[in-house]
C-alpha cells in the first residue's frame, strides 16, 4: 500500500510541476541617489537656523602664535616636492583649546577648525602676510534641539567642509554627517542631519575610532574618507542619501599610514595621512593631485615639524599661489602641540 501511495504522489507531483510557471527574475533594488549640496543646502540651512533662533557670536579668544621649527633647507628639499614650507606655528590658547581635527578656509581667508570634543574654532589670519594673527573664537556645537552634545560618543567631530556659510561636519563613534548654518545663526546653529552612515564600509564594519576622519565637497558631491588601511590604501566614497557610499575607491600611501583629512578646490584634491610608532614617532604625508595625477607631495618627519596632523585645507597665499594648510590634533596633551603649517605649491605645479 505504501508503494502504491508513493506512485500516486509522484504522479500528482509530475502533473503539478508541469503547471508551475517559472518565477520572474527578482528586480535589483535601485541604489539611493547620490547626495547633492545644491539640492540639500537650503533645507539644511532651514533646519539648522530655524525661525525664532537668533544669530549668536562665538566667544572671542586670544591665540599665542609661536614660530615652530621648519627643518633645514636640505631636509625640506629632500622631503618636499612641488611645494614649499613657508610657515610653521605652534598655537596656544586658553583652557579648552586643542583637539583640532578638521580644517577649512573661509571666504575672508581666515580658518575654521573643528575640535573632537564638539567645538568650532575660528583662527584669524592676516590678509597681507598670510600668517595667523593671534585672534580667534570658539563655540560648542549643538544638537538638533539646541543643546550642547552630551558626551564624546555624540561630539567626536573629525572632518570639515565649509561652503557658502554652511559647515558640514563628519563624526565618528556615532558615524554621521551634520550641517551647521554658521552664516545664518553663528554659534547658535543647530545640527541638521545630512546622513547617518551605513555600519559597513568596504566590506568591513566601522570601528568606533575608525570612522569618517576625512570629508570634502567635490563639486556637489560629499566624499568621505576613512581612517583604516585596507589592501591598497584607505577607502573613500561619495555619500548617497541613505548613508551608503557610491564610487568606492582607495588611496595610495605607504603601509602604516592612514587617511585623516582631505579637501577639494579649484580642480585639486589634497589629502593628509598620518602614522605613528614608538621608534620613529609621529609622521605625516601630504598628497596634492590634479587631473594630471600627483603634482605635489610632502613627507613630514623630523627635523621638519611633526605632530598628529588631521586637518587639511586648500586656500590662497597673498601672492596668489595655492596654499595647503595643515593643522594637528594635540589630543589635549601637554606632550603634544597644535601645529599650523602653510605649504605653498610651486608655480610650475
Amino acid at each position: 500500500m505504501r508503494f502504491l501511495s508513493l506512485i500516486i504522489l509522484a504522479a500528482l507531483g509530475a502533473c503539478t510541476a508541469a503547471d508551475v510557471q517559472p518565477t520572474e527574475p527578482r528586480e535589483e533594488i535601485a541604489a539611493a541617489p547620490t547626495w547633492s549640496f545644491a539640492e540639500q543646502a537650503s533645507a539644511l540651512r532651514a533646519r539648522s537656523c530655524p525661525d525664532g533662533v537668533s544669530f549668536r557670536r562665538a566667544e572671542s579668544i586670544s591665540i599665542d602664535v609661536i614660530e615652530a621649527e621648519r627643518g633645514s633647507p636640505g631636509a625640506r628639499d629632500l622631503n618636499l616636492s612641488g611645494m614649499s614650507l613657508v610657515g610653521a606655528w605652534h598655537l596656544e590658547s586658553e583652557s579648552g583649546f586643542g583637539g583640532l581635527s578638521g580644517l577649512d578656509v573661509m571666504r575672508s581667508g581666515s580658518l575654521l577648525a573643528i575640535a573632537d570634543n564638539g567645538k568650532f574654532v575660528w583662527i584669524g589670519t592676516d590678509p597681507d602676510t598670510g600668517t595667523p594673527d593671534g585672534t580667534g573664537s570658539m563655540a560648542y556645537m549643538h544638537d538638533g534641539d539646541g543643546n550642547v552634545w552630551s558626551d564624546k560618543l555624540a561630539a567626536d567631530a573629525e572632518g570639515l567642509s565649509f561652503r557658502d556659510g554652511l559647515a558640514l561636519v563628519s563624526f565618528e563613534r556615532d558615524h554621521r554627517v551634520e550641517a551647521y548654518d554658521l552664516e545664518g545663526c553663528g554659534a547658535a546653529a543647530r545640527a541638521a542631519l545630512v546622513g547617518r552612515l551605513d555600519a559597513v564600509v568596504d566590506g568591513n564594519r566601522l570601528g568606533d575610532n575608525r570612522g569618517p576622519e576625512a570629508l570634502a565637497l567635490t563639486g556637489d558631491q560629499l566624499s568621505l574618507g576613512f581612517e583604516v588601511h585596507r589592501s591598497g590604501g584607505s577607502p573613500i566614497g561619495d555619500l548617497r542619501e541613505d548613508g551608503t557610499l557610491n564610487n568606492l575607491r582607495r588611496t595610495d600611501q605607504p603601509a602604516l599610514y592612514m587617511l585623516t583629512g582631505m579637501d577639494a578646490a579649484d580642480g585639486l584634491t589634497a589629502k593628509i595621512f598620518r602614522a605613528y610608532d614608538p621608534v620613529q614617532g609621529p609622521r605625516g604625508q601630504v598628497q596634492v593631485e590634479s587631473a594630471k595625477g600627483l603634482i605635489a607631495e610632502a613627507k613630514l618627519k623630523k627635523p621638519l615639524p611633526v605632530d598628529n596632523y588631521e586637518g587639511i585645507a586648500i586656500g590662497k597665499a597673498p601672492s596668489g599661489q595655492t596654499r595647503i594648510w595643515l593643522i594637528s590634533d594635540d589630543n589635549f596633551s601637554n606632550s603634544q602641540r597644535t601645529l599650523l603649517l602653510a605649504l605653498d605649491l610651486d608655480p610650475a605645479s
